[in-house]
């Protein structure tokens, strides 16, 4: 709300659609669906809902999160418009890059989450939640709050909640310091992409796959990186988690001529003397 608001009085010249996703995950979500809808009939500015069914098992989280952005492109389509903006602010990029790092990551998950992305568009990430707080409540801007966030059994809620406030009374202002790095981790992944597109050129070909005694020969940040742009060259997806890179990691150091391990679905990393390749 703060986002639309600061929007439609600081920028008139913008003609905006509101896009808001109700999930179906508890119980004021419907009542929160029609918040924003009388809001936004207030504004007098375009509101399209999107109520999804949750799906009955799998990860509730990269399914939101999915359903969000093909929501997102959609309307940016049928309304030809150029960007869509999200209220993703302070606190939560560095809440993101904090489970990055302690469920194991490398570069690109210390940098954070990037300012414009393609056509997404982040304008608050620079400002604090407390911030955004003071505003709201300057402005007087109605609001409804999220119950699940105070579910402390919720990793990212124990995370904000109990975790951070410690690490920001002994080093305050530890998110903005955190953002001050991000062109640093973002460069230095930048450089490492760069790298592994450069080897993958000369040594990863559709036919043979990937050429194994070229790759031993890398350091194992450029590994990871030319594994994780294959994966998403050969899946449109990104890898789930650093497992996942270690295991295929060790397969194409160690494992002998004819064995395998899963890369993807159906999908195996086969390895012969030279080459591993998908098959």
């Amino acid at each position: 709300m703060a986002l639309v608001h600061a929007l439609k009085h600081q920028r008139p010249d913008l003609n905006l659609i509101v896009a808001h996703i109700n999930h179906g995950l508890r119980d004021s979500a419907v009542t929160d669906a029609e918040f924003v809808k009388g809001m936004m009939l207030r504004w007098e500015i375009t509101c399209e809902i999107l109520a999804p069914r949750p799906p009955k098992d799998g990860n509730i989280e990269d399914w939101g999160r999915q359903k969000r952005y093909e929501f997102f492109d959609k309307l940016r389509k049928k309304y030809k418009a150029s960007h869509v903006l999200t209220a993703h602010h302070q606190d939560d990029d560095f809440e993101s890059m904090m489970l990055h790092f302690f469920r194991g990551t490398r570069v690109k998950g210390l940098s954070g989450m990037q300012l414009t992305r393609d056509t997404i568009l982040r304008p608050l990430l620079y400002t604090s939640r407390a911030e955004i707080d003071a505003y709201v409540g300057v402005e007087e801007i109605p609001y409804r709050d999220d119950p699940t966030n105070e579910d402390d059994e919720l990793t990212r809620n124990f995370l904000r909640n109990k975790i951070i406030p410690v690490l920001n009374h002994v080093y305050p202002g530890l998110a903005e310091r955190w953002q001050r790095q991000k062109n640093y981790w973002f460069d230095l992944q930048d450089m490492l992409e760069g790298s592994a597109k450069t080897f993958m050129d000369e040594f990863l070909t559709k036919k043979d796959g990937l050429n194994r005694i070229a790759y031993k020969k890398l350091p194992f940040p450029l590994r990871a990186t030319v594994l994780e742009l294959w994966f998403k060259e050969t899946t449109g997806k990104m890898i789930p988690d650093s497992q996942t890179i270690e295991r295929w990691d060790t397969a194409i150091l160690t494992f002998e001529p004819r064995k395998k391990t899963e890369w993807y679905e159906k999908t195996f990393l086969m390895m012969t003397k030279e080459w591993a390749k998908l098959s």
